[in-house]
């Protein structure tokens, strides 16, 4: 039901928002953290549970309502002007994308070359841009919808293409964990949408496996990138022999 999952996303914000693991949750309310882990993925969960999360959350269930509606109306898109002062100062990108990734304050500092002074001035950009909200100790927390994406043909996703789209596919994906096959065939403008269906769902399955995954310590967790694409394409190979 829409409405459930709404309010585990709701639950999530505001777990992430406080630094509550897991862990935190399972020894809170006598379970284990596997029991716990599969509670959210299945999103099932007495009232009596939910009111014990908020307790150890400090909130009531009218406040976890409040911040369900303030995810709904949570930023989906930026304008050309934003994404553009983003895009302008590398440091400024490599935190917005960090951040919006799960990165949290602490990790930032203990990973990369920011002083607490340049970091607090970055994160307090991406307040300002409304990707963020900038909590006391430096907690950080989402204000992009979950179906927030880049503007199409827009400062940042021509960044992507300009800078890893090619570095990324230098590489014979020949690694444990890598996985590559490229196909090709002549398909109905009625297959071409189902194959893009599938791509769309199998995106959006990637990404709750990877917020599922934010609850992970950072040392248990290698960076990766997935790239789905389709599109009509004549490759140079074949067109120079064709006949004219």
């Amino acid at each position: 039901m829409p409405q459930v999952h709404s309010l585990f996303v709701a639950l999530k914000t505001e777990l992430k928002s406080r630094g509550v693991t897991y862990l935190g949750v399972a020894n809170h309310i006598g379970l284990t953290e596997a029991s716990v882990k599969r509670m959210f993925s299945q999103e099932d969960i007495s009232l009596k549970r939910l009111d014990s999360i908020c307790e150890l959350l400090e909130i009531d269930m009218s406040q976890l309502t409040r911040t369900n509606d303030a995810d709904t109306r949570a930023l989906k898109l930026l304008t050309e002007v934003q994404e553009l002062e983003i895009v302008s100062d590398e440091r400024q990108f490599a935190v917005s994308f960090l951040v919006l990734n799960g990165w949290t304050y602490d990790e930032l500092l203990k990973y990369f070359d920011f002083s607490e002074h340049e970091l607090i001035q970055r994160l307090a950009k991406l307040d300002k841009l409304k990707l963020i909200e900038l909590l006391p100790r430096n907690r950080i927390k989402l204000r992009v919808a979950p179906n927030f994406t880049w503007r199409k043909k827009g400062p940042i996703k021509t960044f992507f293409a300009t800078h890893f789209q090619s570095r990324f596919m230098e590489n014979q994906f020949e690694g444990e964990h890598d996985f590559l096959r490229f196909m090709s065939g002549m398909y109905s403008p009625l297959t071409c949408s189902i194959i893009q269906k599938k791509l769309h769902d199998l995106a959006a399955e990637i990404d709750q496996l990877n917020q599922q995954d934010r609850d992970l310590p950072l040392e248990q967790r290698v960076p990766f990138a997935v790239l789905l694409a389709i599109r009509p394409w004549h490759a140079d190979f074949f067109e120079k022999m064709r006949k004219h």
